[in-house]
């Protein structure tokens, strides 16, 4: 016991003291109170906020009893690489294997009669018109064809002279219609697609996009559903249903032949890649040290990375849309082995009260990081739960509960939408790039891998709030000298986009620990979901933004650099969680970092660890504050 004494409240008479008893313990600081006038009087640390002390002292306890069975240790290593990284590494399949699965060929339409001497160059020049077409020039239609008919097609097979005729003096009289018969497609990268399949060209082109609206749909509804569900049932079981989920719909969608059936399965195969990538993320940066948060994102960009730029192989390989479907769907169905293998978040174990499995990991956890296991472990954590646990969970409406949580919430879903519509319309407007289809999507996916790198370092070093406030408003400044670069050079535009593309890239990355550190673990998981779910809806606009380019070559650029700013004022509002203590209940949400400065900056700094009472502790770095109100003692007193 530490016996402090000292006049709380300089309105009193200076003869009244609080004797305020703090009894240290490895996990967390336990308080009592009594009244006695005494004239002595030990200074401690000022206290901004009684509120905030009290916060301070209920969120650092799961970290200090994390820190006893260690939080960087063996078991973080095994989490680290046996689920960070294999998991992040497939999961961009996910999200980006419907590009090349209704990758659509060079196509025309199918003239049947084709004499066996007659090359497939010489019949489309005797049967499909040209036109114009932007960015390419003259070339063959791929929607229209000469109306030839049938007696036609057979004189032209059984003449002698059918290599000799020009489209000139052969086709002038015949009038331009829509296919008849189908279409060709050249197969010089490409056996089968789902598009070449089902011949969603032409008129149904728009099939392409229904169905990859409709997996976006499938996201939307997913991040609503599961990721709120794992807040209450757990994110072990939920990310196993999400997986299942897209192993199962996955396979079935590659072999249904009926429309309705394509679209169900396709939806219900997407509702699994949010919860998949969020979950698996938020179970790892619950049980590891402060220091570890960046490295654990960064590793699973840089992992999403690497998998992004191996797909165009597998694409270029395999030829086949289905076979594609299959390689890259079946290694979803080894995350059935997390049951046995990933431990449940025990934060979220100890928000559910569940003390004994919660008390046999931390066991565990000590063994594999060979560390001792804490003196009566079973009733700190009891008394953690009963300080922690007091208030109900209904889900992401208690978010907005709380004006400091709402704003913050509103914040954070600000940014993840920004960065979102950012990311994605810019990627979509490089789709003017010319050249193999492979090579261009593995630069333009290799140019996230400094990203990653440069921002697991900036986070680290800068902070996450100027980090991603920074990285935003650069990425806004390329995109604005866009507008200037457009009759340039056609080389100079696309390099500044992929500086754009890789400044965004930073910030969307720092983000997700932003909403892992700002969030409460008993409303994390909701939280990013809500984030999430926004963003996804938001970013169905992100194909118009391109579209834009029809007002004028300089829109899109102009539209980016506008989110990329709105990105960077609201970025700059959100508090900085270096090296901070994560909040583990709503309560605890409420007070935390709520003396933060605007133009204030806590890069590059070194944390203790440990509470000290003759040490002032910044509190935006989460640590304990030993000074407490008036109030408050009174408030404990008469609760013990």
């Amino acid at each position: 016991p530490i016996r402090v004494e000292g006049s709380l409240n300089n309105r009193k008479p200076a003869n009244q003291f609080r004797l305020i008893h703090f009894t240290r313990l490895r996990y967390g600081l336990h308080l009592a109170s009594s009244t006695t006038p005494t004239p002595s009087c030990v200074e401690l640390p000022v206290c901004h906020s009684a509120r905030s002390t009290s916060s301070a002292l209920t969120f650092s306890a799961p970290r200090y009893l994390l820190e006893e069975v260690g939080d960087s240790g063996r078991h973080q290593l095994v989490l680290f690489w046996l689920f960070v990284v294999p998991i992040n590494f497939i999961i961009p399949w996910v999200a980006l294997l419907p590009i090349f699965m209704t990758s659509t060929p060079e196509h025309w339409c199918h003239v049947p009669g084709r004499p066996p001497n007659v090359s497939i160059d010489q019949w489309k020049q005797l049967t499909i018109p040209r036109e114009h077409k932007e960015g390419i020039g003259e070339t063959f239609s791929s929607c229209r064809q000469y109306n030839l008919t049938s007696g036609v097609r057979e004189a032209l097979g059984q003449s002698s002279e059918v290599t000799q005729l020009t489209s000139s003096t052969f086709n002038a009289s015949y009038r331009v219609v829509g296919c008849q018969t189908g279409w060709d497609y050249d197969h010089t990268y490409y056996d089968m697609t789902l598009s070449m399949e089902l011949n969603w060209v032409c008129d149904r082109s728009s099939q392409v996009v229904v169905w990859m609206s409709v997996g976006l749909a499938g996201n939307v509804i997913g991040t609503l559903v599961l990721n709120s569900l794992s807040d209450l049932v757990g994110r072990l079981p939920m990310l196993l249903v999400s997986a299942m989920l897209y192993a199962v719909f996955g396979l079935v969608r590659l072999y249904v032949k009926d429309y309705l059936w394509i679209m169900v399965t396709m939806f219900l195969a997407s509702t699994s890649f949010p919860s998949i990538l969020e979950l698996s993320l938020i179970i790892t940066l619950e049980q590891v040290s402060p220091g570890w948060r960046a490295r654990i994102t960064s590793t699973s960009f840089i992992m999403w990375t690497a998998g992004m730029c191996l797909l165009p192989l597998l694409a270029w390989l395999t030829r086949d849309w289905v076979l594609l479907g299959v390689i890259t769907t079946v290694p979803f169905f080894l995350l059935i082995l997390c049951w046995w293998f990933l431990p449940e978040s025990p934060r979220w174990m100890l928000s559910r009260n569940n003390i004994d499995k919660c008390a046999e990991l931390m066991k565990r956890i000590a063994r594999r990081n060979r560390k001792e296991v804490p003196e009566k472990l079973d009733e700190t954590l009891q008394s953690i739960a009963k300080t922690h646990n007091s208030e109900k969970n209904y889900g992401a409406l208690q978010l907005f509960q709380n004006s400091t949580v709402l704003f913050r919430t509103f914040l954070l879903t600000v940014c993840y939408s920004c960065y979102n519509l950012f990311y994605y319309g810019l990627t979509y407007n490089i789709s003017n790039l010319s050249g193999n289809e492979f090579i261009n999507f593995f630069l333009l996916a290799i140019t996230e891998l400094p990203s990653n790198l440069l921002g697991w370092w900036m986070s680290d070093f800068l902070g996450r709030r100027w980090t991603t406030a920074g990285c935003s408003l650069l990425a806004a400044i390329t995109a604005l000298i866009n507008v200037f670069l457009i009759n340039g050079a056609q080389w100079v535009p696309i390099l500044v986009l992929i500086i754009s593309k890789m400044f965004v890239t930073i910030s969307f990355m720092v983000v997700y620990v932003q909403c892992a550190e700002i969030y409460p673990t008993t409303h994390r998981s909701c939280g990013t979901g809500l984030s999430s779910l926004v963003s996804s809806i938001f970013g169905t606009t992100a194909p118009y933004i391109a579209y834009s380019d029809t007002y004028g070559s300089w829109m899109p650029y102009l539209i980016l650099s506008a989110i990329g700013i709105i990105g960077f004022i609201f970025a700059s509002l959100i508090p900085e969680t270096l090296n901070t203590d994560l909040p583990q209940s709503l309560l605890d949400a409420s007070n935390f970092l709520t003396t933060e400065k605007y133009w204030s900056y806590k890069g590059k700094r070194l944390t203790s660890g440990k509470a000290g009472i003759t040490q002032q502790t910044s509190p935006s770095q989460g640590h304990v504050n030993l000074a407490i109100a008036e109030t408050n003692i009174a408030n404990k007193t008469a609760a013990s």
